[in-house]
């Protein structure tokens, strides 16, 4: 019984060890420029509410998903290297007053 009831226990960790995250936050837009080549580099930044942690978006997910810098959101999305985030869900919460 103890031996099932580990393995069930494992299982249930699995999707939280596979990078999947949830973050929510305001969406603030980055904008850097390298001024030897000219080149502009736009990219989005979300400050985590609940951890404090900032993670990185690329501005192509971005845009493609119709949201704007300024906006609260929640994104759940697949964590890659440096903090960078890929979309696979996204909502827009509104404001309570």
């Amino acid at each position: 019984m103890r031996y099932l009831l580990t393995i069930i226990s494992t299982l249930l960790f699995i999707p939280t060890a596979s990078g999947q995250e949830t973050i929510t936050g305001v969406l603030e837009e980055e904008v850097s420029e390298n001024f030897k080549t000219g080149k502009i580099d736009h990219r989005f930044s979300i400050k985590d509410e609940n951890t404090g942690q900032y993670y990185f978006i690329d501005a192509k997910e971005i845009k493609k998903k119709g949201m704007r810098s300024g906006e609260r959101v929640r994104i759940r999305g697949e964590k890659q290297e440096r903090r960078r985030l890929h979309i696979k869900e996204t909502e827009r919460i509104i404001y309570e007053e």
